[in-house]
């Protein structure tokens, strides 16, 4: 899951960047190099590590690939960091990874190089729409997305078994969809009983819901835009327009301040979740319910066996929307865009679709469970294993992959846009536990006011 990448200084380096010379690429004739955030002995640096040595034995004619794992400190600062080193010395790599969200920034700052003209017929296609576009700024194709990701909800099974028949009944099918009316709902009635149960499975009872906002209390921002964009696109509206840039009149739209009231409903007292939830809530039974990134289901069959969960759907904010609304999306690989030499370039992409076609989307997801973005791909998700937890959440998960998921949205400020609403909006209601649409409005407008003084440099 992303972390904020450390972003400003980029921004600053490129318009020197711009003005020097443009052929800036620095690798020599004979050899592609590729940066990735990917620590060598994570099973995701050895993937694209076994996928470079193969291409190098299938292709012994052709320009070598070296890949060089950079591995992330903290928010990313330590792969940040080198790479806008090499931006500044004119000395970018030939491939390098980038989160999703962040690949507007780099071309608004002529960075990235486009991919259009240059791949094989329909490989762009292959991707799945999500991805698609997450890669594409002012309709011109940048990032292949390598891998996807998903949320859904999830429910401890031995507390909600424990429930009397009609609140079990709120509950849907996993291949039901449902509203978030319908969550806060359930999420009341489960407080209400675990208030008066002696039931075990409530005996470690802190809250119904856990929503990891101290994450963001820690400054990992993109954790609540990620998992609660979705309220917002899911009534029809967005933090941001479709320009990337305009604010104002979206994110404090009315159907803005009526699906984050909702949200709010969260914290009316008694409350249901809190701003400061124990690490690892969900997992270690403190909570009956989860907004859950699709990295716990490895986390919870693997590290906490006998917690029993169960998943459904991410749910509808209104029940008679049909667009995309659940949240997706993760790092893709990307080219620099300071190479002219148009023999290059083609090389360049030919090992970019050999990192990123129907086979290496399917290994990735058996070698790191990373969601695959080829569509082709997406049938390599195991839902029929010894695990029926692991089933249901995947079978779920898959769903949204094929049908509702949508990518964040494309702005060359994201990365302050993110950290504004989760820090600025989504926690603050809940540290506040504002639940009125008045004071979630005010909100809203004083976000907007921040991110339009940021935005003036975007905005022409």
């Amino acid at each position: 899951m992303k972390k904020l990448m450390l972003f400003v200084s980029i921004l600053v380096l490129s318009l020197s960047l711009v003005a020097c010379s443009s052929n800036g690429a620095s690798s020599s004739d004979d050899k592609i190099v590729i940066w990735t955030q990917a620590a060598a002995d994570h099973p995701e640096g050895k993937m694209f590590a076994d996928r470079v040595k193969r291409y190098n034995e299938e292709h012994p004619d052709k320009p070598q690939v070296e890949i060089q794992n950079i591995t992330r400190a903290g928010a990313g600062s330590g792969y940040i960091d080198k790479l806008n080193a090499a931006i500044t010395a004119n000395d970018m790599p030939d491939i390098f990874t980038l989160d999703g969200p962040d690949i507007a920034a780099y071309v608004d700052s002529g960075l990235l190089g486009e991919l259009d003209g240059y791949m094989s017929e329909g490989f762009k296609e292959g991707f799945t729409e999500a991805i698609i576009d997450q890669g594409t700024v002012d309709g011109k194709f940048y990032g292949m997305g390598y891998s996807d990701s998903g949320v859904a909800i999830m429910y401890n099974e031995d507390m909600i078994n424990a429930l009397p028949e009609d609140v079990k009944a709120l509950i849907p099918a996993s291949d039901q969809d449902w509203t978030w009316d319908q969550f806060v709902e359930l999420a009341r009635k489960v407080d209400e009983f675990a208030k008066t149960s002696n039931d075990p499975a409530f005996e470690g009872y802190e809250s119904a819901v856990s929503l990891l906002l101290p994450d963001i209390t820690a400054g990992a921002y993109e954790t609540g835009t990620y998992y609660f964009t979705p309220l917002l696109w899911g009534n029809d509206t967005n933090i941001v327009g479709e320009d990337g840039v305009t604010v104002d009149g979206v994110l404090n739209s009315d159907k803005s301040v009526e699906a984050l009231t909702k949200y709010a409903q969260l914290f009316a007292d008694p409350q249901l979740a809190s701003a400061t939830e124990s690490e690892k809530a969900f997992h270690s039974g403190k909570t009956a319910l989860s907004v859950s990134g699709f990295w716990y289901v490895s986390e919870l069959t693997s590290n906490y066996p006998n917690l029993k969960f169960k998943t459904v759907r991410y749910p509808k904010m209104n029940e008679n929307y049909d667009g995309l609304y659940t949240p997706s999306g993760s790092w893709a690989f990307v080219r620099n865009g300071q190479e002219e030499d148009e023999d290059r370039i083609k090389q360049v992409v030919e090992v970019m679709e050999w990192l990123n076609n129907d086979e290496a989307s399917e290994e990735y997801y058996l070698a790191n469970g990373s969601i695959p973005t080829r569509v082709n791909s997406i049938d390599a998700i195991d839902t029929n294993t010894d695990n029926p937890y692991h089933n249901e959440a995947w079978s779920v998960l898959k769903y949204q992959v094929e049908n509702t998921n949508k990518s964040r949205p494309v702005s060359p400020g994201y990365p302050y846009l993110s950290e504004t609403f989760a820090k600025d909006v989504i926690l603050k209601i809940g540290q506040n536990k504002a639940t009125d649409e008045a004071t979630i409005k005010q909100y809203l407008d004083d976000a907007v006011k921040k991110i339009n003084l940021e935005f003036e440099k975007y905005q022409k």
